[in-house]
């Protein structure tokens, strides 16, 4: 859809739609006047409307309140199977997640590092000599659709494992409806193989094909669909974004480059660049109840669209929050979710961060725009998560 809006921050409020491209160019200084003017307002966009939450206390109070703030049934695009855990409540919700967290914990997908260097250097090793890249097509999104493949379905033949990359890659990159019903497909047979021929195996389909949920009912077939959908589509786009944010600052500031090469960035640094773009950008919610929320009255069943992002540049909490600020910890930020609903994978999205530039860094030096290009030329994806579309970089060799 192309936006007919004029610039004004104000009259973009109003009819503002998280999947217009137009005002994903203008959302900063759209959500910066909804925080000083109007922090919950309401928009008529995207399918009857819903309010945008843009504060963070109001942000946290809404995650933090399951009771009030029901995620079930609030997915921002209508999708063949349930999402859940993530458009699930208590008590089905911690039931679920009890599952799978030990499977998302770094102790465990520390396993998988060799294959994720593997991965990335595979992938560089096809670029290395042109002196430039697409570093979201031709290495974020690749590299990301390899690692979830691998882990979620942690397939011991080979012909099938890349069989699973090579359908999940074409999700990350591609996105359409189509490269999902291929990701389904390849999901139901995974789940089906495992229920008829069981392994004693601690892996992500053992867990849902064996695991119980509200007082020992096993997962019906479509929530299990629900769970991988949800893997992939939690980890794709967020982690693919993360790594083309940090990218892309640093083609903008190449002083970073040195923070980088530091391994102590990974505990300093890096909560500061996913704090400032927030790769989770939304989510949704539905009022269970009448509710006031940020000055604003909402009435039971009306829905809320949560903007992680803008609280993550609320100036109450976190001062100069447009700007990258090294050296002073600024706890609590949602760029990963906050409360129950706090994302699964974010133990793996750091250590595929760190991987990724860790063997970047290994290879080249002086990460910059392109001949041409230059930080406006670069477009962001509008949707749920923020990250660069393309990214086009020119490198020198180390």
């Amino acid at each position: 859809m192309s936006s007919t809006i004029g610039p004004d921050p104000a009259a973009i409020l109003d009819h503002y739609s998280m999947w217009d491209p137009e005002h994903e160019k203008v959302k900063w200084d759209v959500f910066a006047h909804a925080r000083q003017s109007c922090p919950v307002a309401h928009t008529d966009a995207d399918g009857g409307g819903q309010y945008v939450v843009t504060r963070y206390e109001d942000v946290r109070r809404v995650l933090e309140d399951p009771a009030t703030f029901s995620s079930t049934g609030v997915a921002p695009r209508p999708a063949p199977v349930t999402l859940n855990p993530l458009d699930a409540d208590p008590p089905f919700q911690p039931d679920l997640r009890k599952i799978l967290n030990p499977l998302f914990s770094r102790t465990f997908l520390m396993k998988f590092e060799p294959q994720m260097r593997k991965s990335a250097v595979d992938l560089i090793d096809n670029w290395i000599d042109r002196g430039t890249v697409d570093l979201i097509s031709e290495f974020a999104a690749p590299y990301v659709g390899s690692v979830l493949a691998q882990i979620v379905f942690d397939e011991q033949d080979a012909a099938k494992t890349q069989r699973g990359i090579d359908i999940v890659t074409a999700v990350a990159l591609e996105g359409g409806d189509e490269s999902y019903f291929h990701l389904a497909v390849l999901a139901a047979e995974y789940i089906a193989e495992r229920e008829d021929n069981p392994v004693d195996r601690n892996d992500v389909l053992n867990a849902i094909t064996t695991g119980t949920v509200l007082g020992g009912r096993p997962l019906t077939e479509d929530e299990r669909l629900g769970v991988i959908t949800v893997l992939f589509l939690g980890g794709l786009d967020t982690t693919r974004g993360a790594i083309g944010a940090i990218a892309y600052h640093l083609a903008r500031q190449p002083e970073l480059e040195q923070r980088l090469r530091d391994p102590r960035w990974i505990r300093q640094d890096m909560d500061e660049f996913i704090r400032l773009e927030s790769p989770v950008g939304c989510l949704g919610r539905t009022a269970m109840k009448d509710v006031e929320l940020g000055g604003t009255r909402i009435k039971q069943g009306e829905q809320l669209l949560v903007r992680f992002d803008s609280a993550n540049r609320d100036d109450a909490k976190f001062p100069d929050a447009d700007q990258l600020t090294f050296g002073t910890p600024r706890s609590g930020h949602a760029g990963f979710g906050l409360g129950i609903h706090r994302c699964l994978g974010v133990h793996l999205a750091r250590i595929q961060i760190t991987v990724a530039f860790e063997e970047l860094f290994k290879r080249v030096t002086n990460l910059r725009f392109a001949e041409g290009g230059g930080a406006e030329q670069v477009h962001w994806a509008p949707g749920i998560a923020n990250g660069p579309e393309r990214l086009e970089l020119a490198f020198d060799l180390i």
